[in-house]
């Protein structure tokens, strides 16, 4: 039987089981702060910023509808911004992140 997974279940099942992580360690491989990653996680959840959404799709390879739980399909390769139907703050967040990257890593060569 097949369970769809929220949003708290889905962060959790990326760390633990895909990636065999503490809070700790994800804590310090993304920068974002352990206690807001355990808030993330946990039923007390109510809002994750744009910032912390695309850090951990990018984390953990895979899109954001999917973090969020808008889709069940993990990544959405070589689709345009604009196709994606995403804020324009997400947006604003996402080509940040782009230009902050080394040319290595943005033309696949790392």
């Amino acid at each position: 039987m097949y369970v769809k997974l929220f949003i708290p279940e889905r962060l959790k099942d990326l760390r633990a089981v895909n990636k065999h992580l503490t809070l700790e360690q994800l804590a310090e491989q993304t920068g974002l702060s352990k206690s807001a990653l355990g808030k993330y996680e946990s039923d007390e959840y109510k809002d994750i910023s744009p910032f912390a959404i695309a850090t951990l799709a990018d984390f953990y390879e895979v899109s954001t509808d999917y973090l969020m739980g808008l889709t069940e399909t993990k990544n959405h390769s070589n689709t345009a911004l604009h196709e994606l139907h995403l804020s324009d703050d997400m947006i604003d967040v996402l080509e940040k992140r782009e230009t902050e990257q080394p040319a290595a890593l943005r033309n696949g060569n790392a």
